[in-house]
């Protein structure tokens, strides 16, 4: 027989972290600068128990380029928004806009934005 599972209480242990309408926006201008430049071509975003993930990828067939992790009020990083370059931590902030300002700074270093002609 199966055994049978109280959801109410399985959902009050999860923790639900989502980006925003307003952050999204911000990650989408970001992505897409990058994606006009020809540095970026897919996004992925992930919702995993306790953080969400905003990914960004050079080509659909690698591991993510730049990442954006925001982690959930109730740990002891509250709000924090953590940036990654290849799976290494390069900035960790309790602004967006900081994190951002970071991996666009980095990203300019892998492939230019806009080249001088």
């Amino acid at each position: 027989m199966g055994t049978l599972l109280n959801l109410a209480q399985y959902r009050k242990g999860k923790t639900f972290v989502h980006f925003n309408r307003l952050e999204l926006q911000k990650l989408m201008n970001i992505y897409s600068r990058q994606v006009a430049g020809g540095a970026w071509r897919d996004y992925a975003i992930d919702q995993m128990d306790g953080m969400a993930m905003f990914s960004m990828f050079r080509s659909t067939q690698e591991s993510p380029l730049f990442a954006v992790i925001k982690l959930p009020s109730d740990q002891k990083n509250a709000g924090q928004y953590v940036a990654l370059h290849s799976g290494v931590k390069i900035k960790q902030s309790p602004q967006l806009e900081t994190i951002l300002e970071a991996i666009e700074k980095r990203a300019r270093k892998v492939v230019p934005l806009f080249k001088n002609r």
